[in-house]
């Protein structure tokens, strides 16, 4: 017998198999909420997007068409606020914030909550502090068994298992909703299959893909240098009990881009974020500099020195194998963070940050 979420799988392909490509509908350009956008109890959408000191809450009641600030979650002018994710619980009008806090030469993941939709704040927690080591990029995350979690970038995991100058993805887990970030310790839910080899994993995102079963999508490098440059990349990997554990059996690259024959250096994918989209397969935007001839750009270039067009991929079955990239904008250049929230049943919004308050929205189905 086909359990009832196969079969929505199976029908979801063969819809997706009548066409090639996915409807890309520009919908606003402006300020607004970058990457992380949540979808709320009463269908409205928030996000948040930081100024440097100030962490600002915006939200759109028409499906992004436009967006209108309604408040903030942090100002400090003596903090550097980055990499912001948004993330509501179900069926209640509670909203959790985290991000990266810089202060000085130290680095902290913090966690602020909304009891009222995202329109008020109070702090939550700290879930790792004062690191003279980077971490940042947090991806909050409601387990199966009804916990949160949180993964970051953390150099100093890596560091501590005598990999310094790599960076792992670290996760941690509460008691459900609410307490301290210990039930578990600090796992290492992403780092290369040899730990001594260099790794930079970051940005992950985290799928559920039925059951226990979680995927878990991050940027990193190459495990060979092309030219002498390691280019950057997207991998996945797996979990069968809820984020616990990692099978690295499980870890592959999602997405590599070519190798220029001038220079013998890879093109870059990097910066992507993932979803599940209908109960059916994830998909994942991410930038590249694929399309644009000569050189390829430093892996380790500044974003706003980048040449940029932004793409999407999408498992094809069973969450192991990927469909060729789809294009979503390509202006070019100043384009960094793209980020998707499914709003209805296999239409999403992306959400691309064009740098300087400056982003862009677009119906995606």
């Amino acid at each position: 017998m086909i359990q009832k979420n196969h079969l929505f799988y199976i029908l979801f392909l063969l819809s997706l198999s009548i066409t090639n490509s996915w409807t890309v509908t520009k919908l606003s350009e402006g300020n607004g909420p970058i990457r992380s956008i949540a979808k709320l109890f009463n269908g409205k959408l928030v996000g948040g997007r930081s100024t440097g000191h100030s962490i600002e809450v915006w939200q759109s009641t028409n499906q992004g068409k436009s967006w209108n600030k309604i408040g903030s979650v942090a100002t400090n002018q003596n903090s550097e606020y980055g990499d912001i994710m948004f993330l509501a619980l179900p069926n209640s009008h509670t909203v959790f914030c985290t991000f990266r806090e810089k202060i000085g030469n130290t680095f902290s993941i913090i966690v602020c909550k909304s009891n009222n939709d995202g329109k008020d704040w109070v702090y939550d927690s700290t879930v790792i502090a004062g690191q003279t080591l980077f971490v940042g990029a947090p991806w909050l995350f409601l387990a199966p068994n009804g916990d949160m979690q949180v993964y970051y970038d953390s150099e100093p995991l890596a560091s501590a298992n005598g990999a310094r100058g790599s960076q792992w993805i670290a996760m941690q887990q509460r008691s459900g909703t609410t307490g301290n970030w210990n039930k578990v310790g600090i796992i290492v839910a992403s780092r290369g299959v040899n730990k001594n080899s260099l790794c930079r994993d970051g940005m992950a995102t985290v799928i559920n893909t039925g059951g226990s079963n979680l995927m878990l999508v991050t940027e990193g490098v190459d495990d060979y240098a092309s030219g002498g440059q390691y280019s950057n990349v997207i991998r996945a990997i797996q979990s069968r009990d809820g984020g616990r554990t990692w099978d690295y059996n499980t870890r592959k690259i999602i997405y590599r881009s070519w190798i220029d024959k001038g220079s013998g250096k890879r093109y870059n994918a990097y910066c992507p974020m993932g979803i599940r989209i209908g109960n059916g397969p994830v998909g994942v935007t991410f930038c590249t500099d694929e399309d644009f001839g000569g050189t390829p750009d430093s892996s380790s270039a500044p974003v706003d020195r980048r040449r940029c067009h932004v793409k999407f991929i999408r498992t094809t079955n069973v969450f192991e194998n990927w469909s060729n990239p789809q294009m979503i904008w390509k202006g070019g250049s100043l384009a960094y963070v793209p980020g998707m929230v499914e709003y209805k049943s296999n239409q999403v919004i992306i959400a691309i940050d064009h740098l300087g308050g400056r982003e862009s929205y677009y119906n995606f189905r």
